[in-house]
């Protein structure tokens, strides 16, 4: 059902709304419809969107308690039964009031079979293990077990909770261990309903024999109940009854005592009371259970470990695990098995999108599609490393297979047919499946008319690398030769160039930025491509253009390539241009007085200066790839591209200046000459007086003519080529992808340096600027990543290529014991070069040894196999086998031979040895490695190493307390799992709303970018559903503006389904969680559930200490949290210790005399204060006071308030040592908890700084966005068109 989202009206004004918001309102428009249940004449209101589809309403049915086991039904209006695949706008007479039935049906054998899973899905309800699993798409929450309680009921009690100590909120005591377990990373969950039946399942006499079957009989079950009873039922069109078979004998007739209902529920409630009551009451508990804990995520999610699960006994389990797609989602909505994904890919991306719910369903369409497709192609992949599909070529080398399965065309990441024989083999095959992907998400995102590419999915698992793509009509029809009419199959010896598929790639390379250029084939002929000569054109038997082997889209990187680096023509370099720009700023017109031939001299000397320095020496490198397809990524290109168009405007806008000056000095010395010859004329001579005007002679102004002329003028001269286009008359900057390629024409020499010049810029502004700026940040720290996926993934983001982590570690090399940036990148390095090695380990290793080997590989690669005394060579696979093998010896059992692999010979240092001879050759950088072992020194404690390498590479482990004195056992290993890597398509126009609405916020309009942001989340939810990371960040997005507007509990509604989403599409443990449960504890600290705070904010902590340790900033500041939350609740005890610890962190990483540190100073001394140790609350506060005063001097307020605090403490601390010298005369300790000790808005306030929030909501005066404000930024950015 799509999910409309109502915004909450802020208190401030409306801002107007643009045409596509009105656009989107038509869209978005609800009817109510009355719905009757199947079999009932019971009615309920539903409401459903206009461009919602008609089977939305069975998805109502099915989430109702009363009808959610009626499977067999077909929806009817006035009648006629519904198309349900049809929008409701496109249903005649379906308006507003009108009834839709559910009409109950006869069951087909299909439907029976679908009615039987949906029973058994009911009444054995596996949602948590298959969530562990990632079967059908399921994941894993936490989140509504942290909080303990719905968020949201508190929210419309509105009732402030008590402040006394729960014991709920106690801190746990593994929250102050350095290296917590790893068992509370899955909480306590409430136990599972009892269960409905023992057993259930397909009877052994189906199928039905003929003279059964044309009576009726559809198939045959048998059901052992919880009273100890074993029937045996039949199913037929009409419903299911109990019939006379026994174990021994077959009557499928109905028994003497009738037990039969429409429904198989239905009949199993007559033959068992404990089934009926068992029932009801998973009934009553799956209402409670929040649907967003339960709704399939788009792509399968992994989680790393899992507890040991019991495995039961199940028939029906089985049958559907052996017989695929016999009740397949697929096959209930009526699709053959085998769908031709192709077809529904391309057809999607050629639907209608004239208006805004035509975009909205093609979006919708492409992306369940998608979705649809990556989950099949990960089962196929992993079917085909598991050996269980049969390959197309299966004389060939195994490298060199082919596999087809379910239209999905699948191979393996290996250099098939030596193609890749000249750029390095199997490494540049490896590497060119991933940069494929990348343009192929580049290109889908362009969304390019008439230009087609494949769906391609990339499953790494067990070693292997498997791609898995869309099958073009017609391509295994033909020989690969005849079907390229579009670049080279053969490394170029042979190109093929068409006039109509140039045509159809012109726009997409405007877009991309890429350079027709001219390349030679073998017998010199010269070809006109658009694109590299990789990439081959298509033309399907569907007559599409298809573009495919993209890996080569992007610029390549000189870095990697074993190319000398200097520059190639002679023009003003990137440094020397931003100088002379920012120059000719600062002078204005006064530079404008220099004569033309000075500055001709001066842009001669530059240049002069670029050609003599030939020779470039970046800052940051990279070792030479061991391929020779290294590429940018495209967010590089798109920053140099950007970086390079500013440069440009700022050049026109100074050279404009510059010529409008001139042109204004000269017309005024025109009309001055031209003011002289009339007053000659007239006959007055030069000693007559002059009479004075009264007003001042104007300054001429120049006509827009003259002003175009001088623009003309300034892109004549060829001001654009100076940074990189290749137009003179506008900045049209481009890159040949094929550059450094043999086959590239060296008929025109400048163009050949100049395409060379612009590949060589953009390393060096990858190198000098984005890596140098994103070094600077690490350093500081004022980019502060949780782990090393949110290292790389700002990596990525900036368009920093991971080969650049060596020497981006180099840098922070010298900040290693103050910095836990560096200990972060460097787990990451470390992790990607054991990924590198375990693929090359664990890939020839037989099925029914993977257990033993990858144990073996996690003992050696944490340093447990040099622990360990029985590792002789009878057993090379350490003290785990060797228990193996005794027990089986005691037993007197014949072992079969296994055979001999690699992995039983390895060691922990010939494992490190190897992690580190990658890490070198790959990155350039030197890991640690202790002297005395030889050992890599890990930077991080072995749970959070071991989570990312279980991540990287697929692995999942069983939950239990891992720690360095007990070593891996074969029984840890669950399970191995895929890495996916897909592409995923946006919701566009939603996309853009959102980004507008960041845009809005960060200007300060409130209201406009909760407008904005709440059309975008309505658009979303359409498009993806419920679950998709857009979605998160867009709850998240509102639940910020909401806080801003002071409406605490919609923010934190918002943010809890911000949460919930976050832990299901990214995953329980990802970084992104981790703030969310921040935020929501944050909110809900000041919505007044402080209890509720401190368990998320608990939980926050853990997490954090998994992923990375306690020596992380961040701890910081969840320790702040929890202290001033604790301190709320009284629990100051508590409260001081995690106070103590951010004030031991800050003191770290900042220095004693920092300004954190005596904030931390300050509430530390609060606390003590609380708990009547006024003394030792003196030492906190003075250092503070010290700080402040020579921070900010001692006249600001904050250096006097801090000192008025001091003086406080003083007065109590004498008045204690009075009364201790007293004791003996008075009996009553008297008060000495003073009124300065933190209240709730003061920690509000500290809360709110410490996490970067507003302490005070800010003013509609403010915020708000008048008319007259938005009247004027529109007229200031040239969009009239809005005025009305």
């Amino acid at each position: 059902m799509s999910v409309q989202v109502v915004a909450s009206d802020p208190p401030v004004e409306n801002v107007a709304k643009d045409k596509s918001t009105t656009q989107h309102s038509e869209v978005t428009k609800l009817i109510n419809l009355n719905l009757i249940l199947p079999q009932t004449t019971e009615s309920i209101k539903v409401a459903l969107g206009t461009h919602d589809h008609i089977h939305e309403l069975r998805q109502m049915v099915n989430e109702r308690p009363e009808s959610c086991y009626k499977t067999c039904f077909t929806l009817q209006h006035k009648g006629k039964t519904l198309d349900e695949f049809a929008m409701v706008h496109t249903v005649e007479g379906l308006v507003d009031g009108e009834t839709v039935k559910c009409v109950a049906e006869q069951y087909s054998l299909r439907e029976a079979r679908l009615h039987l899973k949906r029973i058994r899905s009911l009444i054995q309800p596996d949602i948590q293990n298959n969530a562990q699993n990632g079967t059908d798409n399921l994941s894993l929450t936490f989140a509504t077990i942290i909080a303990g309680r719905d968020l949201e009921e508190d929210i419309s009690k509105t009732v402030k909770e008590d402040k006394g100590q729960d014991m709920d909120t106690i801190p746990p005591p593994y929250l102050f261990d350095s290296k917590p377990p790893l068992d509370p990373l899955y909480p306590e969950i409430p136990p599972p309903p009892a269960a409905c039946v023992q057993h259930i399942g397909y009877s052994g006499w189906n199928p039905p024999p003929g003279h059964r079957r044309v009576v009726g009989d559809l198939f045959y079950l048998v059901v052992k109940t919880l009273e100890g009873n074993t029937v045996h039922i039949t199913a037929v069109p009409s419903g299911f009854y109990v019939n006379k078979t026994a174990d021994d004998v077959f009557d499928p007739n109905p028994a003497e005592i009738s037990h039969k209902g429409y429904t198989l529920i239905d009949t199993l409630k007559q033959v068992s009371a404990l089934f009926n009551k068992n029932f009801t009451a998973i009934q009553k508990q799956s209402v409670k259970r929040n649907p967003y804990e339960v709704i399939p995520v788009p792509y399968p999610l992994y989680t790393w470990c899992k507890p040991r699960s019991e495995h039961t006994y199940d028939t029906l389990r089985a049958e559907e695990a052996y017989i695929p797609n016999s009740t397949s989602d697929e096959m209930s909505l009526g699709i053959m098995s085998s769908r031709d994904w192709n077809e529904e890919l391309q057809s999607a991306r050629e639907l209608p999108q004239t208006t805004i719910h035509e975009q909205i369903v093609r979006d919708r369409t492409i992306f369940r599609v998608t979705s649809d497709f990556v989950s099949m192609a990960v089962k196929g992949a992993m079917s085909v490393v598991d050996g269980n599909i049969p390959p197309l070529n299966g004389a060939d080398d195994k490298k060199c297979r082919m596999y087809l399965w379910n239209n999905i065309f699948f191979s393996l990441g290996f250099d098939m047919k030596d193609h890749y024989g000249d750029f390095g083999g199997d490494a540049a095959a490896y590497a060119a499946i991933a940069g494929d992907l990348r343009g192929i998400s580049l290109y889908q995102s362009l969304d390019p008319e008439k230009l087609h590419t494949l769906g391609t999915v990339i499953v790494d698992y067990r070693g292997y690398r498997v791609v898995g793509q869309s099958i073009i009509s017609g391509i295994l029809s033909r020989e690969q030769e005849q079907s390229i009419i579009y670049g080279s199959i053969d490394n170029g010896k042979t190109i093929n160039s068409c006039e109509k598929f140039g045509e159809v790639l012109k726009d997409s390379s405007k877009k991309l930025h890429l350079r027709q250029h001219t390349v030679q084939d073998s017998e010199d002929k010269s070809h006109s491509l658009q694109t590299s000569y990789d990439c081959k054109g298509i033309v399907g038997n569907d007559g599409r253009h298809y573009l495919i082997d993209l890996f080569r889209t992007f610029p390549p990187d000189v870095m990697a390539l074993d190319v000398e680096l200097k520059n190639h023509v002679a023009g003003v370099g990137e440094d020397e241009e931003e100088k002379r720009i920012k120059g000719e700023n600062m002078e204005g017109g006064d530079k404008t007085e220099k004569s033309a031939e000075e500055e001709e001299d001066n842009d001669s000397v530059v240049e002069g200066a670029a050609v003599a320095a030939a020779a470039v020496q970046p800052k940051f490198k990279c070792p030479p790839a061991r391929h020779k397809l290294p590429t940018l990524r495209p967010e590089l290109t798109e920053s140099f591209v950007c970086y390079r168009y500013v440069l440009f405007t700022q050049d026109m806008s100074a050279k404009f200046i510059k010529a409008k000056g001139e042109r204004e000095l000269e017309l005024s010395r025109e009309k001055v000459k031209a003011g002289n010859d009339s007053d000659s004329d007239s006959g007055c001579s030069v000693e007559s007086p002059v009479t004075p005007t009264t007003t001042p002679p104007t300054k001429p102004k120049l006509s827009e003519n003259d002003a175009k002329q001088i623009l003309e003028d300034i892109k004549s001269t060829g001001a654009a080529r100076k940074f990189g286009s290749v137009s003179d008359k506008e900045f049209d900057l481009r890159y040949n992808p094929d550059i450094y390629t043999k086959i590239v024409s060296n008929d025109n020499e400048d163009d050949v340096k100049h395409d060379k010049q612009i590949v060589l810029d953009m390393a060096l502004f990858l190198s000098d600027s984005v890596i140098m700026k994103f070094v600077y940040e690490l350093r500081t720290m004022t980019q502060r990543p949780l782990d090393a996926i949110h290292f790389t993934d700002i990596m990525h983001s900036r368009g920093i290529n991971i080969r650049y982590i060596g020497s981006i570690l180099a840098a922070l090399s010298d900040t290693k014991d103050k910095n836990h940036n560096y200990n972060i990148g460097l787990s990451a390095l470390i992790t990607r070069s054991a990924k590198t090695y375990f693929k090359e380990y664990i890939i020839n290793v037989p099925t029914q040894q993977l257990a033993q080997a990858v144990a073996h590989f996690l003992n050696c690669y944490l340093s447990y196999v040099e622990r360990q005394k029985n590792n002789s060579s009878e057993n090379p696979n350490g003290a785990n086998g060797n228990t193996n093998k005794k027990k089986k010896n005691k037993k007197g059992k014949v072992n079969v031979k296994e055979p001999a692999c690699a992995w039983s010979s390895s060691n922990s240092k010939t494992v490190h040895a190897k992690i580190c001879d990658v890490a070198m050759r790959k990155y350039g950088f030197q890991i640690p490695r202790d002297e005395q072992t030889d050992m890599i020194v890990m930077p991080l404690s072995l749970i959070p190493m071991l989570r990312l390498l279980c991540k990287a590479v697929g692995i999942q482990l069983v939950l239990r307390d891992y720690n360095e004195t007990s070593s891996f056992v074969e029984s840890d290993i669950m399970n191995m799992f895929p890495v996916v890597k897909h592409t995923n398509p946006r919701a566009r126009d939603a996309k853009k709303l959102k980004d507008l609405a960041e845009e809005r916020l960060s200007s300060g309009y409130l209201a406009e970018s909760h407008e904005l942001i709440t059309e975008a989340l309505n658009n979303m939810l359409q498009v993806y559903g419920p679950l998709h990371e857009d979605i998160e960040s867009s709850h998240r997005h509102l639940a910020h503006i909401n806080y801003l507007f002071g409406r605490v509990g919609p923010a934190v509604s918002h943010q809890k389904q911000g949460l919930l989403v976050s832990e299901r599409v990214n995953g329980i443990d990802h970084y992104e969680t981790i703030y969310s449960y921040v935020y929501l504890a944050l909110f809900a600290h000041n919505l007044g559930q402080t209890s509720v705070a401190l368990k998320l904010m608990y939980r926050a902590k853990l997490l954090l200490q998994l992923i990375y340790g306690p020596n992380h900033l961040e701890q910081a500041a969840f320790d702040i949290n929890i202290g001033m939350m604790l301190h709320t609740k009284g629990d100051t005890k508590n409260s001081q210790k995690f106070l103590e610890s951010a004030l031991k962190l800050h003191k770290k990483f900042h220095g004693s005399n920092s300004v954190q540190v005596a904030m931390c100073n300050i509430l530390v001394a609060r606390a003590l204060a609380h708990n009547a140790d006024f003394r030792e609350a003196m030492k906190y506060q003075k250092h503070a006071f010290e700080v402040y005063a020579e921070k900010y001097g001692e006249n600001d307020k904050r250096t006097k308030d801090c000192g008025s605090f001091l003086n406080t403490l003083t007065q109590k601390a004498v008045e204690l040592q009075k009364w201790l010298q007293n004791s003996n005369k008075e009996k009553v300790l008297p008060n000495m908890l003073i009124s300065e000790v933190l209240q709730d808005t003061t920690i509000s306030e500290v809360l709110a700084t410490v996490n970067g929030l507003p302490a005070n909501t800010p003013s509609k005066e403010k915020k708000e966005e008048t008319k007259a404000d938005k009247i004027e930024r529109i007229k200031e950015a040239g969009d009239t068109a809005d005025l009305d």
